[in-house]
């Protein structure tokens, strides 16, 4: 699955991504998380073809945004719970992805 996981400047969400790889390593699956920021994401989706777009809580003013860029792609989008947004809570993150997968 490749998953696009924006945030402010794409630096908070690089440990976050490697974290999501990870995880998903762990229970068999192949995950490429690619970080980057809420600038660049228009441009990630015209690059390459995104399975999901996870947006980071501390932007949650583009959400409607890239609820819009994720549609015309066929993208699910999540807006990460803030209380999921920590290496520390990485299982409840990949839990909450593979739901919206199973939509």
């Amino acid at each position: 699955m490749k998953i696009l996981l924006a945030c402010g400047g794409g630096m908070s969400s690089s440990l976050l991504a490697t974290a999501l790889q990870n995880e998903a390593a762990k229970h068999g699956q192949n995950w490429t998380v690619h970080e980057t920021s809420i600038d660049k994401v228009p441009d990630d989706l015209n690059e390459e073809d995104y399975q999901f777009i996870l947006l980071a809580p501390q932007v949650s003013f583009k959400k409607k945004d890239f609820e819009e860029e994720a549609a015309k792609k066929n993208t699910k989008f999540i807006l990460i719970p803030m209380t999921m947004y920590t290496p520390a809570k990485i299982n409840q993150l990949y839990e909450l992805v593979n739901q919206e997968a199973e939509k």
